[in-house]
């Protein structure tokens, strides 16, 4: 049994009223109905007696709510499931390169249309926990590795070959040039094989540097310390596209990403669906 339900039902128990809890936790109507007929056939009781007029608790519901309301609200208190001063909070983290570009835009546009809303946006490359480190959403570029989570795909990223002005030149790599001729160069790896659009998996012998992030690998072939792969949007301020005849590097997904196992707030869902439509 989650805590997610078991929180729902003290707020709904707390209120006497299904529309007070949604109010409170920022969630459908229908789901919190939904999740109660839930709880209550996964129990094998009825919590709750209602009609038209009033909610009351049962029997068993009495019980249960002296079982758990001390301990649920300790861990809302720590957890912070609950927000009190009328903001809510969306905790959010996408790799600080990410954040950089457009999605940190995007967030700044949707904190301005939202006063409501109180963002929390952790800039790591790190593949945080959504139940330990409290997060609500994260964004992740594809391929994703973990089916139990829910993904919603944002845009596409175009990655290219690339490397600083200097490093072109000298190599004369302004013309389209083959792969095998590319390889003989030095190369800026990012701890990962390269995967072509075509399926192949390229593990290149002249690296000549590994780096963890993205800024990083730019950095490295702004100073002309090799070739790289990059998204698009990094291919500025002195690196050059570089065209392969025979190879293209594949293209990557950003997605949002959340819990599956969670109920999803609906401020959560109208950033997804702000991100989705922008």
């Amino acid at each position: 049994m989650i805590f997610n339900d078991l929180a729902l039902f003290t707020s709904v128990a707390r209120h006497l009223s299904f529309s007070g809890a949604a109010t409170q936790l920022d969630i459908p109507l229908s789901r919190v109905s939904r999740k109660v007929a839930e709880l209550e056939e996964h129990l094998g009781v009825k919590l709750f007696e209602r009609t038209t007029r009033q909610v009351r608790l049962t029997e068993e519901g009495r019980r249960l709510l002296d079982q758990v309301q001390e301990p649920i609200e300790a861990l809302q208190n720590v957890a912070g499931f609950l927000e009190e001063t009328g903001r809510h909070t969306i905790r959010v983290t996408a790799p600080p390169m990410a954040l950089q570009d457009r999605i940190g835009s995007l967030l700044l546009e949707f904190a301005a249309l939202r006063p409501d809303i109180h963002l929390e946006v952790s800039a790591t490359n790190a593949i945080l926990d959504f139940f330990r480190d409290n997060i609500d959403l994260a964004f992740r570029v594809g391929p994703l590795q973990d089916s139990t989570l829910v993904a919603r795909k944002l845009w596409t990223l175009d990655y290219y070959f690339c490397a600083g002005e200097e490093f072109v030149q000298t190599n004369d790599l302004h013309c389209p040039v083959t792969l095998a001729r590319l390889m003989e160069l030095p190369v800026l790896m990012a701890r990962q094989p390269w995967l072509l659009a075509d399926g192949r998996v390229l593990k290149p012998d002249q690296v000549a540097h590994e780096f963890d992030t993205l800024d990083m690998l730019a950095g490295a072939a702004r100073r002309n310390m090799g070739v790289t792969i990059l998204p698009s949007e990094m291919i500025t301020d002195g690196l050059i596209a570089i065209k392969v005849a025979d190879a293209q590097p594949t293209r990557r997904d950003m997605f949002a990403v959340y819990p599956s196992r969670r109920l999803l707030p609906a401020r959560v869902r109208d950033l997804i669906d702000f991100l989705a439509t922008v």
